[in-house]
């Protein structure tokens, strides 16, 4: 009966760290859900652990996929390099990787582009015309890109879950040993 307490109680203890060891992506340029106002160059991908060869990105608007000229995986970042000028919209960019563990994990970042084109653009001249012809100063938005950490969907654990679950077993084991004890006396 103490063997398998002992075991019990070892696979318990074991149990969180099978549930992290896999890699998370850490931070991306675009941020997730960020504005881009300027056009796009790369893409830059920074992971929890370090990641192998082989690991890819595309990215993708509602109407195309857009291939990347070059990626280049160094430790923990993957960069993808991209030449051609792409329309405003919406775009996901979707990346598997293999972990160091060895295990493929995917997922996803998403972004809005968002680049003024030198049509759109006032110049100085237009901007004091335009400014003698009004009586209110214009109000000028600037966009600002949030830079934030993602988090990605196959690593949505809270350790305080993994410890109250290890208490309750812990719990479970204990009276059921107490009642296993109780019917041999």
């Amino acid at each position: 009966m103490k063997r398998i307490i002992v075991l019990f109680a070892i696979a318990i203890f074991l149990m969180p760290l099978i549930g992290q060891a896999h890699t998370t992506l850490s931070s991306s340029t675009p941020a997730e859900g960020s504005i881009v106002d300027e056009p796009l160059e790369e893409v830059v991908l920074t992971f929890g652990t370090v990641i192998e060869q082989g690991s890819s990105m595309t990215l993708e608007s509602e109407n195309a996929s857009y291939e990347f000229n070059e990626i280049v995986v160094s430790d923990s970042v993957m960069t993808g390099t991209i030449t051609e000028e792409l329309p405003n919209t919406d775009y996901t960019v979707r990346w598997e990787i293999i972990g160091a563990d060895g295990h493929p994990i995917e997922g996803e970042v998403a972004f809005t582009l968002n680049v003024d084109s030198a049509e759109d653009e006032i110049t100085p001249e237009e901007t004091q015309e335009t400014e003698t012809e009004m009586s209110e100063p214009a109000i000028e938005e600037v966009p600002v890109e949030e830079e934030k950490a993602v988090q990605t969907s196959e690593d949505k654990g809270n350790p305080m879950i993994t410890v109250f679950l290890v208490l309750a077993l812990l719990v479970i084991a204990f009276i059921a040993y107490r009642l296993l004890k109780r019917k041999k006396n």
